[in-house]
């Protein structure tokens, strides 16, 4: 094992409010930390404001890892500075154009960086601040970039999705450039629909060390439309250990009453996109989702609202769309529902509290797999990429996913029907999938240590 100190940098950010994310970042590097002995790691920090930005890391901070400031930042960041977080789901075409505008100067600008040509990155140094400055000293001396585990690299025909791509492969190609190892953690790929997006995914991603992705959809994906080898291992959030204390007196201190039976709901304002009814769409899902709710509580469950991801843009926080679904209802209904947002919560409590209900909806599916990491039968609604239906079906479950274009009460009310019948076999499917697990892990890091002597 090697034991001089090596410095890693994880990408693409940090966010302690995404709980999925942060449970990806938080095993992430406790893999390398299982292959060196010595390890100093990086994250970029997130945020447009100082307080924004010490929410998205306080948790992670405590665990005495290095922040640094993003060199390509979003335009969000750079359009909001020092301005209250919009709470708009959907963005309005003057934001777009303004975005824009700054992701044209951005995208000239990090050019010059990426560029193999050391007058021409000289040139381009010019245009950083202080603090990205420091962060390009600490980027050259990196001895791996670590892409998390997770999914971002999709696209579904937008203007923006090169940029977007561009973006997000950033500081992969910036790797290159400095000739720093590449490790892609098991990831979702696809689909990408923008011809420029996926020529762009393609030719950056094929030059990493190491490629995994984190279910069959991906690897067929890669391996059929952008003729890539990669390997097939879990999502790391099957990984993540649960807290080790009671919540239960938490729970009930919320209203939470154990001796019924429970279904615990996330949700997310997603944007719908790629579809040209999208906010139909998005009205649909929240009316689908509020009938769905009274039809459970009339069958004997209460709900509990679950904000599962917190921030930090409008489009990530799911308080939006669990607030319109809990108005949505009568007071008959609100009785027997439990709205729950907890800021001091971390990934592993959160997989805890997913322990005592009885059923899991998730429309983010990170709490899918942390009820899953407990035993308790979810149901997913897959949004954006292959994650939720490569995984489900990974896992012998693809019957338990819903496309969230197609959520209707009814579908919904079926599948918890189904769910509640077989429920022996639901959780044998699981079972036989997280004996795997350990083994898979073990597999991962040694097909990583290969690649980093």
């Amino acid at each position: 094992m090697n034991t001089s100190k090596k410095k890693i940098l994880v990408v693409p950010g940090n966010t302690d409010l995404n709980r999925g994310d942060q449970a990806l970042i938080w095993e992430s590097i406790r893999l390398l930390e299982d292959i060196y002995t010595n390890l100093e790691v990086y994250l970029y920090e997130s945020g447009a404001s100082d307080k924004e930005r010490e929410l998205q890391k306080a948790q992670t901070k405590s665990k005495g890892f290095i922040f640094l400031t993003r060199i390509l930042l979003h335009p969000r960041v750079k359009a909001n500075i020092n301005k209250k977080m919009s709470d708009e789901v959907k963005y309005s075409k003057l934001v777009y154009i303004k975005w824009g505008i700054i992701a044209f100067l951005d995208f000239i600008s990090t050019m010059l960086l990426i560029i193999p040509n050391s007058f021409i990155n000289k040139l381009g140094r010019c245009f950083l601040t202080i603090e990205q400055k420091k962060s390009l000293d600490i980027f050259q001396s990196l001895d791996a970039v670590i892409v998390k585990g997770g999914g971002f690299l999709h696209s579904y025909g937008k203007l923006h999705d090169p940029f977007v791509m561009y973006y997000f492969l950033f500081d992969l190609m910036l790797a290159h450039r400095h000739k720093v190892k590449v490790i892609i953690l098991p990831n979702s790929i696809g689909p990408l629909k923008n011809r420029i997006a996926r020529t762009l995914v393609k030719r950056v991603i094929s030059k990493s060390v190491f490629i995994s992705v984190r279910e069959d959809v991906s690897y067929q994906f890669l391996k059929n439309v952008l003729n890539i080898s990669s390997k097939k291992y879990p999502d790391l959030g099957f990984f993540l250990k649960s807290y080790e204390t009671d919540l239960l007196p938490y729970l009930i201190n919320k209203g939470f009453i154990k001796e019924k039976k429970n279904i615990a709901i996330t949700l997310r304002p997603y944007r719908f996109d790629g579809f040209v009814n999208a906010d139909r769409l998005y009205n649909s899902y929240l009316t689908e989702m509020s009938n769905f709710v009274s039809h459970q509580i009339d069958k004997g469950y209460d709900v509990t609202l679950m904000a599962h991801t917190l921030g930090p843009s409008a489009h990530e926080d799911d308080r939006l769309a669990l607030n319109e679904v809990y108005h949505f209802l009568s007071d008959k209904y609100k009785k027997s529902i439990i709205y729950l947002e907890d800021f001091e919560l971390d990934c592993r409590q959160i997989q805890k509290l997913y322990s005592y209900y009885d059923l899991v909806i998730g429309t983010r599916f990170h709490s899918v797999i942390f009820a899953l990491n407990e035993n308790t039968p979810s149901i997913a609604i897959a949004y954006g990429g292959n994650k939720s239906y490569g995984i489900m079906q990974d896992i012998g479950l693809p019957e338990y996913v819903i496309g969230i274009e197609k959520v209707t009460s009814f579908e919904l009310d079926l599948l918890v029907e189904k769910l509640e019948s077989e429920k022996a076999y639901y959780i044998d499917k699981v079972r036989r999938y997280q004996n795997l697990l350990e083994k898979n892990r073990i597999e991962l890091i040694n097909s990583i240590k290969i690649v980093v002597r």
